[in-house]
This record gives C-alpha cells, structure tokens and sequence, in this order.
C-alpha cells in the first residue's frame, strides 16, 4: 500500500478512488444503461411500426384485387350503358340507362333492366372477398346532376336519384340475397353538380345526370397512399 503525504501532513491511499473517480465511474455506466434501454425502445418501436405497415399492405392488395376483378368482369363489361372506374371500383350507371331527363328523378323500364343485372354481379364479387367486406365502411349510392340549376333544385334531384335508386335495390327480389348487405353498408348522397364530367361542355349535359355505386373504405386515403408508395418501391 502506498501512502501518500500531502503538504497538510494529511495522507490518502493510492489503493483507493477519488470521490470524482467514482461519480464519473457511476455517470458513465448510467448513461452506459440509458443507451441500451434507449436502444431497445427504439428497435421495439420499429418493430412495431413495421408491423403495422404490413396490414395496411396487405388491405392495399386485396383492395386492388376486388376492384381488378370488379374492372375486368366480362358480365360487368357487356352490360349496355353500365361502367366501371377502374381507379375507384365504382359502378356508373349512365344516363343511357337512366334516362334521366333534366330535373327529373323517375327510373324508367331501362334504368331499372340495367340495376337488376349489374348491382347483383357487382355485389357478388364483393361476397368473395369476407375480409375485404369487413373494412367496407359504405357502399354509397350517389347521385349527380347537370350544372343547369332552375330554381335552385339540383341538390334535391340528386339526393332524389340516388334515392330511387336505393328504393328500387331494396325491394328488387333479384337482390335479396344481398338485401342485409344494402341494409348494413349502402347509404345515398346528392353530389349535385360537384362532380361535374370534364367531357361535358355545356351546363345541360346528358353524362352528368347519374348514378354512380361505390366501395367506400375506412382507410380509402391510407390505402392510396400505400398504393403510391408500393409502386415507387417495385419500380
């Protein structure tokens, strides 16, 4: 042991640590303990993030599949003035069909012919997918009119379009196999002329007088933003 005589005539022994010794000893191995702790929270954190990527990815590709099955239905694509938006699922049913004329809301023979054999072939292809079904929050049945706008009753003509429509899937007896399907998710909306077609160039245009039926998801922005995201990585 060696002693040490300070010019105090005190003495302190070389075999033991300063008092700073040990507090910087003591320091570093907290701040040793709080990196590893900081260091497993982070990984946990990204564990956790990855995983909750995956589902939403996973929703994003059966997404795409239903509403690629939906675009490219044979029976779907041979129904006469019916079509399908193949960037959104929806299904259009055109003015054709319809034969809406301005501010009127009756569905005529042809309207109704054209609602029978395409809301159950696109609903069925719905049913295929149990799991899809589950994060449909709405089908919605929306209704659209020209931008010509007398008396200011656009917005009663396309909440009444897209009503009749509602009524008539209701109680059609072609559909009542999915008629707890309607019941549950489907839901009416009056667009009035906010979605008004681009290829219309008149205020009066035949096009903008419809009905369209779409798939609305709970996470609809989420998924297209995966969407962008997944097709930036596979490019």
């Amino acid at each position: 042991m060696i002693v040490v005589i300070k010019k105090d005539g005190s003495s302190w022994n070389k075999g033991q640590k300063s008092s700073a010794e040990t507090f910087w000893a003591s320091y570093s191995d907290m701040m040793a303990g709080l990196l590893m702790i900081f260091t497993l929270t982070t990984v946990i954190t990204l564990l956790d993030i990855g995983e909750r990527l995956v589902k939403p990815t996973e929703g994003v590709r059966e997404w795409e599949q239903v509403v690629n099955e939906i675009c490219h239905d044979k029976d779907l694509n041979e129904i006469e003035n019916v079509q399908v938006d193949c960037q959104t699922g929806a299904l259009v049913i055109s003015e054709k069909s319809l034969r809406f004329g301005f501010a009127r809301t009756d569905l005529g023979d042809e309207a109704k012919d054209a609602l029978r054999r395409a809301v159950p072939k696109y609903l069925e292809i719905i049913h295929r997918y149990p799991k899809f079904l589950e994060r449909v929050e709405m089908i919605e049945i929306s209704g659209h009119t020209d931008r010509d706008d007398t008396g200011n009753g656009n917005p009663y003509v396309s909440r009444e379009r897209a009503g009749q429509v509602m009524a008539f899937l209701m109680s059609e007896p072609n559909l009542s196999e999915y008629r707890d399907l309607i019941k549950s998710k489907a839901m009416t909306a009056g667009y009035s002329a906010t979605m008004f077609p681009d290829s219309c160039d008149k205020d009066r245009c035949a096009e903008a007088r419809r009905v369209e039926i779409t798939i609305r998801l709970s996470e609809t922005d989420m998924l297209r933003e995966f969407i962008d995201i997944l097709n930036q990585v596979i490019r």
